[in-house]
């Protein structure tokens, strides 16, 4: 929270040392008035470049958002202006805040500018990271299943519980006997929101259901239905329609998401090239143990 809110002080500190003076070239509308001072399109969009890419689209699109940057700006600059009256920028304790804003946004630009943009991303690259990378990009196994619940709370009373498995236990010999699995989900399952569908879960891949039913259902062959299975739930009978093995996408249908995947990581990887060089070149040296052993 309060690395987001340097961030936005930071933007705010820039429009006020970026806003234009008094006089303006006539073709840039004037948004705002600060005595002599004024704030104008040019200069409200000029901050608005200082936002990330995804967030500029959205002021782009809202009025109102720019209107509120708008509101920031004035009501920082007025403020600013009358701490400076006060003093406050001599303070140290001040000077020191405005030294490390100021230094955390230059690192953020030069690195936006100088390494980040810098790195782009060819057709050959992307297509080895692609073949390196195939795990990323591959479609999980799926399976699609029907069930059938008969419900009952893990608190619920013993008598209860043998109740509702008995029911399932009734149910899932029908089923043995020739019984229509849908029909008889339809019927009895106590799932609402199968239960007209007969039993039909669809497609799902590991990690969607609790792992006492998934371990059943994926272990099942096509057409193959399970004994009964005990979940917080109550007990179930699930019966397998349809497995789709895991499939890789192939490069061409999927080619802008692994162009994208693969320049976030070419970049990530040369901002800390960037950084570790840059850091070794200074001479930095950081001891993490004067802060973190205990104290006497």
């Amino acid at each position: 929270m309060k690395l987001r809110f340097l961030k936005i002080l930071s933007v705010m500190i820039l429009a006020i040392i970026f806003i234009s003076p008094g006089v303006q070239a006539q073709d840039k509308e004037i948004l705002a008035k600060i005595g002599t001072k004024t704030i104008t399109t040019a200069d409200l969009n000029r901050v608005i470049g200082y936002y990330e890419p995804e967030q500029q689209k959205v002021i782009e699109n809202n009025p109102q958002i720019k209107e509120n940057i708008l509101w920031q700006i004035v009501r920082s600059t007025v403020i600013a202006q009358v701490a400076k009256k006060k003093g406050f920028d001599k303070k140290p304790e001040i000077r020191n805040q405005q030294e490390m804003i100021i230094n955390n946004f230059l690192a953020t630009i030069y690195l936006q500018k100088e390494v980040v943009e810098k790195v782009t991303i060819t057709e050959n690259k992307a297509r080895a990271y692609y073949q390196d990378h195939g795990d990323l990009f591959k479609t999980p196994e799926m399976i699609r299943v029907k069930h059938i619940l008969i419900k009952t709370e893990s608190t619920a009373p013993e008598e209860e519980k043998k109740k509702a498995k008995a029911k399932a236990e009734e149910t899932l010999k029908k089923l043995k006997d020739g019984g229509d699995f849908s029909k008889l989900a339809t019927e009895v399952s106590e799932d609402p929101g199968t239960k007209d569908k007969g039993g039909d879960l669809d497609f799902f891949p590991k990690g969607t259901m609790i792992p006492a039913f998934e371990e059943v259902a994926f272990a099942l062959k096509p057409g193959e239905i399970s004994g009964l299975v005990e979940t917080e739930y109550g007990y179930h009978v699930i019966k397998m329609e349809e497995k789709k093995d895991a499939l890789l996408e192939p490069y061409e249908k999927i080619k802008d998401k692994v162009k994208d995947q693969a320049l976030q990581e070419m970049r990530k990887e040369a901002v800390t090239e960037f950084v570790e060089k840059a850091l070794k070149n200074a001479g930095a040296e950081i001891k993490p143990e004067s802060i973190t052993k205990p104290k006497k």
